[in-house]
Order: structure tokens, then sequence, then C-alpha cells
């Protein structure tokens, strides 16, 4: 009863699902109007910076001017060069590739090509072999025309270089040559007073049995010159003008890399204690479309998802979650210039803790909910272990009324005013019915036997005059057999009365202290005659079995057990009596061969007035009073008595557990 109460309170689950759903609802209303909002913001901010002259990076590859923290020693090491950018520029297979960058501080410009060379042909610029050798070819294009310089070192040190015609190069470049354990460096300064707009850049790998190699800068326009372009202070002052507090501001290129990079977001609230439990409501509810790197957010260059969030005219918006702190961060993509907008990406970020307080307060609701329900499922569970330990203790109160054998013990109603008790006192009440039937059942055999004897001495008489007479010798075969059947009768009448003499004088039995044991030795003679030819087998073991009863009744009980195997065992057959002895008292038992119980009867064994005729042998009348007193013996002496047929069918086996009888206060032994 209380799982189908419980199943049933769970229906009131459906509440705290409403508030979920509630829940879950005004979260997406409220990403969707913060969305809307960053989303104009970042409109704005487009077009007011798209209008600024160099905020849009040149078409196609450039060199990007990256900041250096110090003006780097030119020494071919790239210690000086931490945290700028290397450009691949190309390689033709494991043993040549190459790398270029370019940075600067306030006043000067260097360029770093780092080279992976495995076959290296080492020659001085102005050696006949330099052009087949490795080498480095450098062109500058500016206002004072175009340049062209090839710079080719045999051993580590100053640059050797000239121009591509053989002429000396018309400018100084401060610059080294370092030979590293793959291949070899070059750094130098591009020269001050040659203003450039263009880098060209060719590098070739000599090989002794091969061919030269190279790898160069290619150029939309075919020139393999790249732009140099300078990402100016204004760019980030501008921006930093138009994005509200709180917002942060990144400006990417069609490459990747962030040019511009303003505002910051608030640090999360590190006071901010969240239990568990309601962590993980909040990463429930709180879905992100990625999760929240600190070290992405610092990068200089972002995944290729941001770069490609927004390739048109539209916003593209994403949700990111911090897993540090309760907070929800919301990025909107959108292309700086919407005619061409593959060249820069316009990137607002801003932190989102409006939906962390109204989570907060429908938190405490939904918590609430939960509690309710929570309060009622326990009440109802209660109130269903209450009920249906009420109903157990009165199943088991009427289980206990009914003995074993039929007799009807006293049943207490309870007082409680209600169906349970109405329905207890219904059960006091025919209880109180069926014992009173039982005693009147009783007491009908003795009534019987003593109103059929006056009866059936009239019948005998009559017979017995009629035996006198000279009758023929057919009526004198009815006359046998009217007396056969009157003697029939009268024994039936004894044998009641027989009953109710044996149960008053078995409750009137006095009790002593006794060796079953012993007792059961000094039998085996008397039964061993009275069995024969049948097998006698005794089984006391060598202790005493002391018990506190009737010795007379425990014979009279054995006896019946007896008879009642001598009837059921053929000649052939054993019969075998055992004596157990245990922490809860005696265990008699009496085994025959070649017998089943009666299945018709086997639950009335040992009623009084039971038999089963057609299965014993011999001839006469059995009431089946035997087993009834074996009963009652063994229900004086604290146990009870009980029948089993052994393994495989061998035969009966009726047991007897004797516990002893109550000793009583002041009484006396025999």
């Amino acid at each position: 009863m209380r799982w189908k109460l419980l199943l049933i309170s769970l229906s009131l689950l459906v509440l705290p699902w409403s508030g979920w759903r509630l829940l879950q609802l005004m979260e997406s209303q409220l990403r969707a109007g913060q969305a809307e909002t960053l989303a104009a913001s970042t409109e704005a901010v487009a077009r007011a910076m798209v209008r600024l002259r160099g905020a849009l990076p040149p078409d196609g590859p450039r060199w990007t001017i990256q900041r250096l923290a110090r003006t780097p020693r030119i020494d071919g090491r790239a210690d000086d060069w931490a945290g700028v950018r290397m450009e691949p520029l190309g390689s033709a297979d494991d043993t040549f590739a190459v790398r270029a960058a370019v940075a600067g501080t306030l006043d000067e410009t260097y360029l770093l090509v780092s080279v992976r060379d495995t076959t290296p042909v080492r020659a001085n610029v102005e050696w006949p072999g330099a052009p087949g050798a490795d080498h480095v070819q450098l062109g500058f294009h500016g206002t004072n025309g175009s340049q062209v310089l090839r710079i080719a070192n045999a051993r580590e040190g100053d640059l050797k270089l000239m121009a591509l015609d053989g002429e000396p190069s018309p400018f100084r470049l401060v610059g080294h040559w370092r030979d590293t354990e793959d291949g070899y460096t070059i750094e130098l300064m591009l020269p001050r007073g040659w203003p450039i707009a263009r880098v060209g850049l060719l590098v070739q790998d000599g090989r002794p049995d091969a061919p030269p190699r190279s790898v160069r800068t290619d150029a939309a326009d075919g020139s393999g010159n790249w732009p140099l372009w300078a990402i100016q202070d204004r760019i980030g002052e501008r921006l930093r003008s138009l994005i509200p507090d709180g917002v942060r501001a990144r400006l990417v290129d069609d490459q990747g890399w962030v040019y511009a990079d303003e505002g910051a977001l608030p640090l999360p609230d590190e006071d901010i204690g969240m239990p568990w439990w309601k962590r993980q409501l909040w990463v429930a509810l709180a879905h992100a479309d990625a999760p929240y790197s600190q070290d992405a957010a610092l990068a200089d260059r972002v995944d290729a998802s941001v770069s490609s969030a927004a390739t048109n005219d539209a916003a593209a918006r994403r949700w990111q979650r911090d897993p540090h702190a309760p907070r929800l961060l919301l990025s909107v993509f959108r292309p700086l210039d919407a005619e061409r907008p593959t060249r820069a990406l316009l990137w607002l970020q801003s932190e989102q803790q409006s939906l962390l307080h109204a989570d907060e307060a429908l938190t405490g609701l939904l918590g609430t909910t939960l509690i309710t329900v929570a309060v009622v499922v326990l009440a109802l569970l209660f109130f269903a272990s209450r009920l249906s330990a009420r109903i157990t203790r009165l199943r088991d109160a009427v289980d206990g009324a009914l003995g074993r054998e039929g007799d009807v013990r006293t049943f207490a109603p309870i007082d409680d005013r209600d169906e349970i008790g109405d329905l207890s006192r219904s059960f006091s009440r025919l209880m109180q019915e069926v014992a009173a039937h039982q005693a009147y059942l009783r007491s009908l055999a003795g009534k019987l036997s003593h109103e059929l004897n006056t009866p059936i001495a009239v019948v005998r008489g009559a017979l017995d005059n009629l035996d006198a007479r000279a009758l023929p010798a057919e009526d004198r075969a009815g006359l046998e057999r009217a007396r056969a059947g009157g003697d029939r009768l009268a024994h039936i009448v004894r044998s009641m009365s027989e009953a109710s003499r044996i149960e008053q004088a078995i409750a009137q039995a006095d009790a002593e202290d006794f060796d079953v044991a012993a007792l059961l030795r000094q039998c085996q003679p008397g039964y061993a005659q009275l069995l024969a030819p049948r097998q006698l087998d005794l089984e006391l073991g060598s202790a005493p079995a002391t018990l506190h009863g009737s010795p007379e009744l425990v014979v009279q009980a054995l006896d019946k057990l007896i008879d009642n195997a001598r009837g059921y065992t053929p000649e052939h057959g054993w019969v075998r009596i055992s004596l157990a002895r245990g922490t809860d008292g005696l265990q008699l038992a009496v085994a025959n061969s070649d017998s089943r119980l009666p299945a018709s009867i086997r639950d009335r064994l040992f009623e009084s007035l039971v038999s089963d005729p057609g299965g014993r042998r011999g001839s006469g009348v059995h009431l089946g009073l035997g087993l009834h007193v074996v009963r009652l013996v063994a229900e004086l002496h604290g146990g009870r008595a009980d029948a089993n047929e052994l393994p495989d069918g061998v035969g009966v086996e009726f047991v007897l557990r004797l516990r002893g009888m109550p000793r009583r206060s002041g009484g006396h032994r025999r």
C-alpha cells in the first residue's frame, strides 16, 4: 500500500517540472533580449569603425608589423621576439620549410626569417656559385622605387648582401646570419632612410645532388610582395571610445589575428559561494555553445570557428559558460565592412549576470516547490506506513487467533474509532461465535454418546430375544448383520465417550522429571513383540534426555504412534524410534516404511474422528482418535506434532516436539 501511495504522490512532481519549464522559458527570453542588445551595439560600433582610415587591413596576404616589448639585439636569435607570431611561408617537405615575421618598436622595424634546411649548401654572396647555393632574396618597394637584394653567407656572421644584378647594395642593412642545428636564421633591421610599403621574400635551398628549390611570398597581383601594415594606436583608441563599460571588443583580420583588443570583462566575484547541488542546477540550465577558456581569451590569434562565424552582414552569436564561476559570456561576431565581409571581423563580448540574478530568484521558487513536494510525499509515506502497519498487525492477530489444529484463541480487538477498528471488532465477534461453535461441537460427542446408549441397549435386547428363537437360516443371516451393525454403533459411541474422557484426563495430568531415553528402552521389548515380524530400530543416543512432564501420557502417545505404524507397515517393513536433543527441547520421532500420507486428510491428520480406513491394513473400526491423542499430549508438553514423508518416498515419519510441561508453583512430584 505504501508503494502505491508513493507512486500516486509522485504525480506531484509535475509542480517542480512546471517550475523548471517556466525557468527555462524565462531564461530563454532573457538570453534573446540580451543577445539582441549586444548585436545592436556591435552594428553601431562596426559602422563607426569602418569610417576610420586604416581600420581595415589590406586585402590579401600582408606583413603585420607586430609589437616588440623591447629593442632586439640583432644576433640571429629569437629570444627577443617573445610573443611574436611567425608566419609559415611554405614547405617543400620535411627537409625545407620557411617561417618569417615582421615586428617593430616605436622607431625601428625588424624582419626575422627562420629556415629549416637539412641539406646545407653555403656560399658568400660574392662567390660565383652563390646563385645556386642557399640564399635569401629581399625585395623592397616604396616611393623611391624597387630594390631586390640577395643575402648569402658561407658561415655565421654579419649579412653578406648585394643587389640581384651583382651591383653593391644601395643601402646598408644591419643583420646577422646564424646557423642552427637544422638550418639557419636571419635577423635584420629594415633600412631607415628608405620608405618601404611592400616587402617580398624568396628563400632558395641549394642541394648538392639536385636542382635548387625555393619558397616565396605570393600576392594576388603576382608580384610576390606583401604590403606592410602597422596597427595604429588610434584604432584601439577609437574602438575603446565606442564600447560601453564591461564589454570587451576585438578586431580580427581574415587570417584570425587580433589587431585590436580593447575593454575588459569584469572579474568573476570570488565571494560567490554556490553549493554543489545549485551549481549542478545552474550547469543544467545555463546551456552554452562552448566552454569559456581563459587561454583562448588571451591569445593573439583566434580559432577558425570565430574567424568564419560571420561571413555576411548578419551577426553570429555564441554563448560560453565559465567553468570556474557561475556566469555566462555572450559573444557577437560581425563583419567590420559589410561590402568586404572577409577582411575583418568585429567581436564584442559581455558578461551576462542578469541571468544569474533571475535564476537565483526562480531557483528559490523551484527549491520551495521541491521542499513542498518532499513534505507531501513524506507525509503520505508516513500515513501509508502507519496504515500498512495497522493492517499487518490486524492480519497477524487474525492469523494468531486460529491455531494450527483449528482451535480458536483469544482475539483482542483494537479500540481505534475508524474503519480498521470496526473491522477488528467484527473479527472479534466472528471469532467468539466460532469459538462457541467449536465448544458446542466438542461437547456434542459426549451428549450423543449419552443419548444413544439407551436406543442401542433396546436394539441389542431385541436382537437377543430374536436370537433365542428358532429362525430360518436366511433370517439368522440378517440377524447377524443387524447384530454386527449394532456392535459397530456401540463401539463408535464408546469411542466418542473415550475421546471426551481422554481430553479431560490429559488436561488434568500431573508432571514430573523423567528420562525419556530410559523410558523408551523399557518400552522396546513390548514394541518389538507387537511389531513382529517387522524390524524395530531404536536410535536414542547415550546421553540422558530429561523432560518435565507426564511419562504415562508420553507412553500413551507413543503407543498410538506404534499402533498406527503397525497398521500401515507390511510385515517385511521396518519401524524406527529416534530421539534427538536440541536447544528447544526434545524431538521424539516414529518412522515406518512403505507408506505415504493420505493426500485427502494430510492437513487434518491430528484432528478428532478423522481416519483413512482405506489405507490401513487389517480390519476393524478406526475413528482417528490415536493421532488426536498424540497431538493433545504434544501440546500439553509445550510442543506440537508433525507428520512428514521421508526422502524419496520410502516411508512416513511422525514427530513429537516436546519442551516440557510448565512447572506449577507449590506443586509436588509424584
